[in-house]
């Protein structure tokens, strides 16, 4: 096969871009191929599956024998989890950010927070871990597993009564339109895993988005806020305050491209729930210094 090249004429991801060239792949082969060094965008060669594309640029797929070695994961699974509560059936731990809560249907990533967690647990007691809920990649702070099924059952129940408490925090670049209030949209997501706000639940495969938010402090033309989810959509609180003309700081999918800090500014700050021993449960995650600077500063 020699080098075919194509210029995107519609917004999107480089591995839907990809999967356009060839139809006929599958996603996987299509990671494996990006993963491989065969995928450049405009000349230089892009490993990342999700990142950006718009209209004008140029996508090249290099012939199997042009390309180089996979990327070396970083092995990190020795790196202990920062454990904020640990008992007999529960964890929960203080997520870094760019770590992925758990591996793929692909399993490209062996490090997630799952795997440390797991690797961690494994080395002190007998038993499994159940991740009970996620964390997007960009997003740091409190994420909860489970030590056996039966305990993931009765959280995930609680997830799905919204009675779980879920407090994040984020620096916005932009001045909400006032001092607290409800987002309420409906969220859909596409084919190629790209989601958006749409204009009605009768949309096809719209799911409700519901997020509290309550404004801490505005310097400047920038705003740190809490925000509490009803609901857990991908993307949302990201989505939300985009759609409110102040997008978390740092997001290049959604907002308004990188910041100084090279981060995402979105923090899942605390975690309320009820123990499966009937205990109500407060944890808590400090949210992280760059924000403070990121507020004053930009």
């Amino acid at each position: 096969m020699s080098r075919i090249n194509h210029t995107i004429s519609e917004e999107g991801d480089l591995l839907s871009t990809v999967a356009l060239i060839h139809p006929t792949a599958s996603k996987n082969s299509i990671r494996k191929m990006i993963d491989s060094g065969r995928i450049l965008l405009d000349n230089n060669v892009c490993r990342i599956a999700k990142t950006p594309v718009i209209p004008g640029q140029l996508v090249s797929v290099l012939p199997k024998s042009e390309g180089t070695a996979p990327r070396k994961l970083k092995r990190t699974l020795e790196k202990d989890p920062d454990i904020l509560y640990e008992d007999e059936q529960i964890l929960v731990v203080n997520k870094p950010v760019g770590l992925l809560s758990v591996s793929t249907d692909f399993g490209n990533e062996k490090d997630t927070m799952h795997s440390r967690v797991f690797e961690w647990v494994k080395g002190r007691e007998k038993g499994r871990i159940f991740i009970v809920h996620r964390l997007d990649r960009e997003t740091s702070g409190c994420m909860l597993f489970a030590k056996d099924f039966h305990t993931k059952e009765m959280l995930q129940h609680q997830f799905f009564e919204r009675s779980i408490e879920r407090i994040y925090h984020a620096v916005l670049e932009g001045i909400l339109p006032t001092q607290s209030g409800i987002s309420h949209d409906w969220i859909q997501q596409s084919k190629d895993l790209r989601v958006r706000i749409v204009s009605s639940k009768n949309t096809k495969d719209s799911k409700e988005a519901i997020t509290h938010w309550n404004v801490e402090e505005v310097v400047g033309d920038r705003t740190l806020v809490s925000l509490s989810i009803m609901t857990g959509r991908r993307a949302q609180i990201r989505l939300q305050m985009n759609a409110l003309n102040a997008p978390v700081s740092g997001d290049t999918m959604y907002g308004r491209g990188r910041n100084s800090a090279g981060r995402l500014c979105l923090h899942a700050s605390s975690l309320r729930f009820i123990h499966p021993n009937g205990e109500k449960m407060f944890v808590t995650s400090r949210i992280p210094s760059i924000f403070r600077r990121i507020l004053r500063n930009g």
